[in-house]
């Protein structure tokens, strides 16, 4: 649109705006005045052995030697660390001027004002796992949190906390209700998240667990996480980034049938290991809950309404359905299998 004369903003109309930075990505490169405020500062790095390697499977193992910072001196790892946080900071800075102009014209305007602060669309490892990346599907790769804040307290009241765990689907529905659209309406069945206001108002039951599914790197990954575990695992034979159109749609049940070792499994127990630093899925004490947990996620990732897309061409997709129903937010995990 540049150079192009464009009509500005209906002021009498509800605004919806959508403001995405592009940091702290890289290259990190903060600008001279921030990265001066943390260049003395001095950061404790996170504790790693390599011993964490020896019971990781190749896939993770594959993320670990792109991302490590085995290598760098320490005084390059300061410099990392110290350059994130910088640049984090340049970041809160462009959004605080982006919400105090907004919040002006909505002011200046009469209107009240809904704004949802969604810290990154991932987290960043700063020596977490020996690495310096995302990728992952540890807590420092997908773990996030967001800011709510209205102008409307009886909306959403100021300085409460919300601990309950909530995944990025909630945050289209969270928009909607904000202008008044009843996202669940049988209409908008389609919409798999749920509204941030009735998280907060308990209207909606809490989730047991939330997931997602990865592919960047080293090739498609599903995690599952719950209060105490993490779970993680292969979902597709191959490795490749992007299908390939003889991949679509096929060998879609080989993560639910094929050998456990095949299926490079990684399964956490966070009330023994918080920093997810000791992969128990092939411990003899927890092989029978990893099996559980990949029965589970395989279920919910690979057959309850998944869409595989060749976005080499139009409309050229595939949907798998054999088990529908099975992302229920419920875990259920029969007492037995959860070691003592």
């Amino acid at each position: 649109m540049w150079g192009k004369k464009m009509q500005g903003a209906d002021a009498t109309k509800p605004q919806f705006l959508h403001l995405g930075f592009h940091l702290p990505h890289t290259p990190v490169l903060p600008p001279k005045s921030f990265r001066d405020r943390f260049k003395d500062k001095t950061y404790q790095v996170p504790d790693f052995s390599e011993a964490e390697l020896a019971k990781l499977p190749k896939q993770l193992l594959g993320i670990y030697k792109t991302s490590k910072m085995k290598g760098m001196s320490d005084d390059e790892i300061q410099q990392a660390i110290q350059d994130y946080y910088a640049f984090c900071a340049y970041g809160d800075f462009l959004i605080g001027e982006a919400v105090e102009t907004f919040k002006q014209y909505s002011e200046k305007n009469n209107q009240e004002y809904v704004i949802i602060y969604t810290v990154g669309d991932h987290s960043w490892h700063l020596g977490e796992q020996g690495m310096e990346a995302k990728f992952g599907p540890w807590q420092q790769s997908v773990g996030n949190a967001a800011i709510v804040v209205s102008s409307d307290k009886s909306l959403l009241p100021a300085n409460k906390v919300n601990t309950d765990l909530v995944e990025f689907v909630d945050f289209a529905p969270t928009i909607m209700a904000a202008g008044g659209v009843d996202a669940s309406a049988p209409k908008y069945d389609y919409l798999d998240g749920v509204s941030l206001f009735d998280v907060y108002k308990q209207t909606v039951p809490k989730r047991d667990y939330v997931l997602g599914e990865i592919n960047v790197i080293v090739g498609p990954r599903a995690y599952l996480h719950s209060q105490r575990f993490r779970f993680s695992m292969r979902t597709r034979p191959f490795s490749n980034i992007k299908l390939k159109p003889n991949q679509l749609g096929k060998d879609l049940k080989w993560a639910l049938t094929a050998p456990a070792e095949k299926v490079e499994m990684a399964l956490y127990d966070l009330e023994k290991d918080p920093k997810e630093q000791n992969n128990v899925a092939y411990d003899s004490q927890y092989l029978g809950l990893a099996n559980w947990f990949r029965n589970k996620l395989g279920n919910i990732v690979l057959g309850d309404n998944r869409i595989e897309a060749d976005w080499s061409q139009a409309n050229s997709y595939h949907l798998s359905n054999f088990a529908v129903g099975a992302d229920d937010k419920k875990l259920n995990i029969p007492k037995n299998l959860i070691p003592n």
